[in-house]
């Protein structure tokens, strides 16, 4: 499995954002604002709703 598209919440990065989803990735969502607060990975799962496929 690929390393997550590392997507940083303070500046998100659209163009980014639509690679992954559009090229079955997945993402980790950070805050560099907030380094207490740990990533949140979106899963398959999520990154098919994310493209519509899970209703």
């Amino acid at each position: 499995m690929s390393e997550p598209t590392r997507i940083d919440m303070a500046a998100p990065n659209g163009d980014a954002i639509r690679t992954a989803v559009d090229n079955g990735g997945r993402l980790e969502l950070h805050d560099s604002t907030r380094p207490d607060v740990a990533p949140i990975v979106l899963d398959d799962f999520l990154m098919a709703v994310m493209r519509g496929e899970v209703q």
